[in-house]
C-alpha cells in the first residue's frame, strides 16, 4: 500500500496531473450531474430533492463528487504509466485498465432519478430500473468508488515495476 501512495505522490509532483485531475473531476460531476436531472422537471435540482429527500439527494451528489475525482485520478495515473511505458511497445495493465472503466461505467449507471428515470438504464429499454434497486442505485455508486479504489491500487502498483524498469534500462 505504501509504494502505491508513494507512485501517486510521484504523478502529483508534476504540477500538469494535478491539474488535469482538477479539471477532469469538475467535467466528470457535470456528466453525472446531467445525467441525474436530465429526466426531472425542467432539470432542477429543488424539485430533485423534494422527491429523493435532502440525505439521499446530498449522497448522491457527494458520491458523485468522490467518483470524479477516482476516476480522474485513475486516469492521470494511467496517463503517467503511458508515458513510462510508451517507448516499449508493449501492452500491459489491462486488469487496472478492466476495473477503472468497470468503475466508471457503475457511477454512470448509478446516475439518475430513481422516480423519474435514468437516461442510461432507457438507453437498454429500462428507464425506471434505478427503482427497483434496494437503495435507489446508491449502492452502484458504492460499487463504483469500490472498484475505482481497486483500479487505482492496481494501476499504481503496476507503474512502480515501469519505474523500476526504466530506471534500470537508462543505467
Amino acid at each position: 500500500m505504501r509504494r502505491a501512495l508513494e507512485t501517486i505522490e510521484r504523478v502529483y509532483s508534476n504540477t500538469k496531473y494535478f491539474y488535469f485531475t482538477i479539471i477532469s473531476s469538475i467535467i466528470f460531476f457535470l456528466i453525472f450531474y446531467k445525467l441525474t436531472l436530465v429526466n426531472v422537471a425542467n432539470s432542477d435540482l429543488k424539485i430533485f430533492i423534494m422527491m429523493q429527500g435532502a440525505n439521499y439527494s446530498f449522497f448522491t451528489f457527494l458520491s458523485f463528487w468522490i467518483i470524479a475525482i477516482l476516476f480522474s485520478v485513475y486516469i492521470s495515473i494511467a496517463i503517467y504509466r503511458f508515458n513510462l511505458i510508451k517507448s516499449s511497445g508493449k501492452k500491459k495493465g489491462f486488469l487496472a485498465n478492466f476495473f477503472g472503466f468497470t468503475g466508471f461505467s457503475a457511477g454512470v449507471f448509478g446516475a439518475g432519478c430513481p422516480t423519474c428515470g435514468s437516461i442510461v438504464f432507457a438507453l437498454f429499454g429500462a428507464p425506471l430500473a434505478l427503482m427497483y434497486f434496494p437503495f435507489g442505485g446508491a449502492e452502484l455508486r458504492v460499487l463504483s468508488m469500490i472498484i475505482l479504489l481497486i483500479s487505482i491500487y492496481i494501476l499504481s502498483r503496476s507503474s512502480i515495476k515501469c519505474d523500476v524498469k526504466r530506471d534500470e534500462i537508462h543505467k
